[in-house]
């Protein structure tokens, strides 16, 4: 019967009623869903394109995809806002908000009386993501489902990374390196807690930046790296330069100090061998007690754990099933 409703395979695709494919891609799979940009939620992509009759995503994550070099085709695009239902192939297909970032959704499907629900990466259940209450199945990404992953409050966190970057803004420039979507919502929070130096935003970033600006996410003294402007900007030796974390290896930047933001699970700020470069664990996940909180409101008949995306599935699974008694299986079950 699982495998009717739902199955995660060896290639992490998340299948609903077999026809329905979330995050990645399977023979068969008739519709596509995207929950958000991130390298392991757009999985097998380009099959989608040729093999789906639909794809969907929140209007936001598909303009992303643009100009990532990801387009749908617009004979199969299908962009669905937060809170909206759409019925294709006889399924109701609804988004509900996920605080991750900019875009991420969670999906809740109904198919003849039936609901399956994946909540995508998230964080803050109950208070900015929805918790989708009493599905049939529920599907969990579990990132940090050992019960030693708790951290402190988002706020200590910030506190303690603004700290660090007002003294290091003093001693000269700083370049933050951090995933698409992480950086730009970064940048707004940066001006939330009272960081005014200007951004130099690579190429890339800058392109994923102005996508989310047309969605409100704009900050003041933004600036693509190595315009007029931002050379100006770089005499003055006080500004922020914005990297992708892949540029971490070369650390390709002139910028007197580097700042890694990191989803990895951190309980303190690591300054690395003593040198300018730090890491900060400005997760987008749901630590292990926020896990916990969003299963005990949410009450599925039957709790899924992603074990392709996490490898704290078992642990998990395990302890909802012991103090919770919500029955839950791990898919792919070959993935401990």
């Amino acid at each position: 019967m699982l495998p009717e409703l739902v199955w995660i395979d060896r290639n992490g695709a998340i299948q609903f009623l077999a026809k329905l494919c979330v995050d990645g891609h399977a023979n068969g799979c008739l519709t596509r869903i995207v929950t958000h940009i991130h390298s392991d939620h757009t999985l097998h992509l380009s099959r989608s394109n040729t093999y789906c009759r639909h794809v969907l995503g929140t209007p936001i994550t598909l303009d992303l995809l643009d100009v990532l070099g990801h387009p749908i085709p617009k004979n199969k695009r299908v962009p669905l806002e937060y809170g909206r239902a759409t019925s294709l192939d006889n399924y109701v297909i609804k988004f509900e908000y996920a605080d991750h970032i900019p875009g991420s959704a969670q999906v809740a499907v109904e198919y003849d009386g039936v609901v399956l629900a994946y909540t995508s990466d998230f964080r803050n259940p109950g208070t900015k993501t929805k918790i989708i209450e009493q599905p049939h199945v529920l599907v969990i990404d579990a990132t940090y489902g050992n019960p030693r992953h708790v951290r402190e409050s988002e706020d200590v966190i910030w506190g303690k990374f603004v700290e660090l970057l007002k003294k290091l803004l003093i001693q000269g420039s700083v370049a933050l390196y951090a995933y698409y979507g992480k950086a730009q919502d970064a940048m707004v929070k940066l001006r939330d807690w009272g960081i005014d130096a200007p951004f130099l935003l690579t190429s890339s970033q800058w392109r994923i930046y102005k996508v989310l600006e047309r969605y409100g996410y704009r900050v003041e003294d933004a600036f693509l790296l190595g315009s007029r402007d931002a050379e100006e900007i770089k005499r003055s030796k006080w500004y922020l330069e914005v990297h992708h974390a892949s540029g971490i290896s070369s650390y390709s930047s002139d910028a007197d100090s580097h700042i890694i933001l990191t989803g990895r699970f951190l309980k303190s700020i690591i300054r690395v061998n003593s040198s300018n470069i730090w890491v900060v664990g400005i997760s987008g996940h749901a630590d292990f007690n926020e896990l916990v909180y969003y299963v005990d409101l949410s009450r599925p008949d039957l709790l899924v754990v992603d074990g392709y995306r996490s490898g704290h599935a078992n642990a998990f699974a395990s302890y909802v099933r012991e103090h919770l008694g919500v029955e839950s299986v791990v898919l792919p079950n070959t993935i401990g």
